[in-house]
């Protein structure tokens, strides 16, 4: 679904869309910052006064902007249709270009600013856009809120409380609008019973694709992230001009084969590329993207399991580290050695020709596992092959 300017200028929406995609974005997501056991929202941060944040607090987390979108429209479901934003208005909130009646509301580049929580794309072979350094905030507190701002919340989304599955970012969404988007009318709200579909990261997977922004058009144009406020509007795709020369450069991009090429085409794709580089067989199966950081996670009945693929990075024990915290969250801190403009190998020199490795320098990685853990009982191997593996024991949910 293309999203016109005209379109979006012709979009208005009302007082109660706007307090909605306000309410639920500043209440129910927050800063990620490091060491905070019990993670506030950005408007109790604000409400109670807290000291600003700086980059350093916050870690190397990030959301998926699609999980943002599961967790409005899942407290929605039960709301007036009439009260819902379609997607490319949700977006516009998101970049801060969405039209409300009144300005009263920060929009999301107000709650969040964008020099601490930049907005980007994962070139995956199913490329998303991510929000970094953000945490989901299922149970928010609601000391912090105005009663009457309360109650119209309440009497607005249709809730009876403002308790939400802990796993309604990784739900599918409900329908939001045409007939042929995927639907689940499953209550992911307290008081209902819901299943997650069966991937416990944080990556999507279902094996019925529901529409979001990063799925439409993915062949004919490359999402952008647009900027932030300024009265204008906002184009939130943007798609290559016919009369462009040949000498415009393309950024990077996936090329689709309706049928699988013979030995000789391949070999002649390959060719053509300059400093490009061929993946066949199984490595053509795996993630990509970063190569840093990928991981899988397992479960059995007394603990969890995880790997992560961490190739180049450094194992000297001074300069790496993996810690668990009792709520599931894992930190890994490293150092990595590739990646250098130029390397030296005994008496040679060599002046690297791509640089698709991870530069040197300090990297985090954080992410969260199922469930609560003994930090205590956890054990962790960096073998040679660049992968970290560790165990840790399920703890006592609280």
């Amino acid at each position: 679904m293309m999203v016109s300017e005209a379109d979006l200028k012709t979009v208005i929406l009302n007082d109660d869309q706007c307090f909605l995609m306000y309410f639920i974005m500043g209440n129910y997501f927050g800063p990620d910052i490091k060491g905070e056991t019990s993670q506030k929202s950005i408007l109790q941060r604000v409400a109670e006064g807290l000291p600003p944040y700086t980059l350093n607090q916050l870690t190397s987390s990030f959301l998926k902007v699609v999980e943002l979108e599961r967790v409005y429209y899942s407290i929605l479901q039960n709301a007036d249709k009439s009260l819902t934003v379609e997607l490319p208005s949700l977006h516009c909130f998101f970049q801060g270009q969405a039209q409300c009646v009144h300005a009263d509301y920060p929009q999301f580049p107000d709650l969040f600013p964008p020099q601490f929580h930049p907005q980007s794309q994962i070139r995956n072979p199913n490329p998303f856009k991510i929000i970094h350094k953000l945490v989901f905030i299922n149970n928010p507190d609601t000391s912090y809120i105005k009663p009457d701002e309360v109650e119209r919340f309440k009497r607005l989304s249709g809730v009876q409380d403002l308790h939400v599955h802990r796993d309604a970012p990784r739900l599918q969404l409900p329908c939001f609008g045409g007939d042929d988007v995927v639907c689940d009318t499953t209550n992911m709200l307290s008081g209902g019973k819901a299943e997650p579909n069966g991937n416990k990261s944080l990556s999507y997977t279902s094996s019925q694709k529901p529409r979001s922004s990063d799925d439409d058009d993915s062949l004919q144009c490359v999402d952008v992230v647009a900027p932030v406020s300024n009265g204008g509007n906002v184009m939130c795709r943007y798609m290559a001009s016919e009369n462009e020369s040949d000498s415009d450069k393309v950024g990077p991009a996936m090329l689709f084969f309706p049928s699988r090429p013979s030995k000789k085409e391949w070999s002649e794709i390959v060719g053509a590329t300059k400093s490009g580089f061929a993946l066949t067989g199984s490595a053509a199966m795996g993630q990509v993207g970063p190569i840093i950081g990928l991981m899988d996670i397992g479960e059995c009945e007394d603990s969890f399991l995880f790997r992560v693929s961490l190739p180049g990075v450094k194992r000297d024990e001074t300069e790496f580290s993996c810690e668990v915290d009792i709520d599931g969250k894992v930190l890994i801190s490293g150092v990595t050695k590739t990646g250098e403009e130029t390397v030296s190998r005994y008496s040679q020199v060599f002046e690297m020709q791509t640089h698709n490795l991870c530069p040197p320098g300090h990297f985090t990685i954080t992410f969260q596992l199922p469930g609560p853990v003994d930090p205590h009982k956890f054990s962790g191997n960096f073998g040679t092959d660049g992968i970290l593996e560790g165990i840790v024991m399920k703890g006592k949910c609280t």
